[in-house]
């Protein structure tokens, strides 16, 4: 394997894009094209990495005014790339250039509804613009379901409906999630199915389904909810991630247990809580789901 740290990392960016990681090769690529410029556009060795060096990079991120947390997922990207080549039998510095390296996540500004606003939301309609209301109609249909995150939203085919609930992996984790399909969520299925296509939703269509579809869809669907949020005086700035944040967040409110919550979004990252939320009962996350939805439901059915 080649000693220069560019080739490398182009190596497992194609790996991990082959393993259907996609997310992983763009944030590895991202890393390896700030270490390119950072660089300088020079061979990079391995034994060039040094804790100074590894230093320097992060300040030099820094200094471009990137957030702390971007800096963070950079860093621990360009740590883990390094600490796979070692694991392969590439050579490396005799002492780990990243010991010394701590990474702490700053606390982001809350993205997440009051119920009032979700409400509102719920109310909102904008017939005269088709976009905006697919948009809409995305995000309640997301809150509805336990906040499904946009990638598993786009990617629900009529394969994932098993009898009154659809049932798909998350594609961040892997977790199993099932979640019982309400009244006000069948109707949104009803009006976005189209024949001959196998998606639920005309996010993705057959054979522009790839990555980079994905992410473009995922953008057109951020900028028209920034519309959305901002014709209706949100007290946050209206994203993909904000459905999600908000139901979790109602949820909390209405004192639903932390295990159900952690089950409903599809968290994995507790082994305790994964051992305790594989003995709940799947109509226990299905009643909490329909508590917490319940007015909000009603109100979009009101208005439907």
């Amino acid at each position: 394997m080649t000693q220069n740290i560019f080739v490398y990392m182009d190596f497992q960016v194609t790996r991990k894009r082959e393993a259907g990681k996609d997310s992983t090769a763009d944030l590895y690529r991202v890393v390896r094209n700030r270490l390119y410029r950072f660089w300088k556009g020079a061979s990079l060795q391995w034994t060039d990495i040094t804790a100074a060096m590894v230093d320097d990079f992060g300040s030099s991120l820094r200094a471009e005014g990137l957030a702390v947390n971007t800096v963070n997922s950079y860093l621990s990207s360009f740590r883990a790339l390094c600490h796979t080549a070692l694991r392969e039998g590439l050579p490396g510095p005799a002492c780990d250039p990243f010991a010394g390296l701590h990474l702490k996540r700053e606390e982001t500004a809350k993205r997440a509804l009051k119920i009032a606003e979700v409400n509102k939301v719920m109310q909102a309609d904008y017939p005269a613009e088709p976009s905006l209301r697919e948009a809409l109609d995305l995000f309640i249909f997301s809150y509805l379901a336990c906040g499904i995150p946009f990638v598993d939203l786009a990617y629900l085919t009529k394969k994932n409906i098993v009898g009154g609930e659809i049932v798909y992996y998350r594609h961040k984790t892997g977790a199993l999630i099932r979640v019982g399909i309400t009244p006000a969520m069948r109707l949104l299925l009803r009006k976005y199915g189209q024949k001959g296509s196998p998606y639920l939703f005309p996010i993705l269509s057959a054979g522009k389904d790839g990555h980079e579809a994905y992410k473009a869809a995922l953008r057109k669907y951020n900028s028209l909810l920034v519309i959305i949020g901002a014709r209706l005086h949100l007290s946050v700035k209206l994203t993909s991630y904000v459905a999600r944040h908000s139901w979790a967040t109602e949820a909390l409110r209405q004192n639903i247990p932390v295990a159900v919550i952690s089950q409903a979004m599809g968290h994995t990252s507790e082994k305790t809580t994964r051992i305790y939320l594989a003995q709940l009962d799947q109509s226990v996350l299905n009643k909490a789901n329909a508590k917490i939805t319940k007015k909000a439901a009603d109100m979009f059915l009101e208005r439907a």
